[in-house]
């Protein structure tokens, strides 16, 4: 489970970054706090794995927060939700190693992009496997993530993306929906009704196999480009 904090002065975004996060079953909101200096009191005590945070903050401002967790060694990761959209202070909290930067106003969905490329990169660092060339690529940003085409009512981004990525691990290899759902875990019925819509946009290919001793059984896999 990851523990995130939620950093925000504005009640409304605030708010919604917590409702976001809470939508996402690997996540646990462990805080939510008005201004910076609070917020770095609790850190130093506890704990997270992610800081939702904006820069503009009374009391100490999100840049100030990276830039003192990391001269104490705070080692968690960061995403900036925020109006600010200076260059230097992007390159500065990129540094400082935020794993994503959202523009306020910002929408659900690219939250929720975000969210997907960071449990990716989580996941991808905790496999206990070495990692080919390919998968650093994706790690450090050198390979741009695919944006799912409009989805039917009911589709949601981030089940989408980790869906392909359990594809994609099996390096061409044809799964049925009970092993993709066991591994997303979620339901066969609700991960059939992702892969019939990928096959119908051409992103992954289908077959039927008739030697599973019953009834036939529909198997996906990434389509290679």
């Amino acid at each position: 489970m990851i523990s995130a904090v939620v950093v925000e002065d504005d009640p409304m975004v605030a708010h919604l970054n917590r409702q976001y996060l809470e939508k996402v079953s690997e996540v646990k909101v462990a805080a939510t706090f008005a201004n910076g200096r609070e917020a770095y009191r609790w850190l130093k005590e506890h704990t997270a794995d992610l800081v939702v945070l904006d820069i503009y903050m009374p009391e100490l401002s999100g840049l100030e927060l990276l830039r003192l967790a990391r001269r104490e060694g705070l080692t968690f990761d960061a995403i900036m939700v925020t109006a600010a959209n200076e260059a230097k202070q992007i390159e500065e909290v990129l540094r400082l190693g935020v794993v994503d930067y959202l523009v306020k106003p910002f929408t659900e969905r690219r939250f929720m992009e975000a969210m997907v490329k960071y449990l990716a990169k989580m996941e991808t660092l905790h496999s206990g496997q070495a990692l080919d060339q390919e998968r650093i690529d994706r790690l450090i940003g050198q390979v741009k993530e695919t944006t799912p085409p409009e989805m039917p009512k009911g589709l949601q981004v981030i089940t989408w993306n980790l869906i392909l990525d359990s594809l994609a691990n099996e390096r061409g290899q044809f799964l049925d929906c009970e092993a993709v759902a066991a591994k997303v875990e979620l339901s066969k019925v609700t991960i059939r009704r992702y892969l019939k819509h990928m096959a119908s946009q051409k992103l992954v290919d289908s077959r039927v196999d008739y030697e599973t001793g019953g009834r036939p059984s529909v198997r996906y896999r990434l389509r290679s480009v």
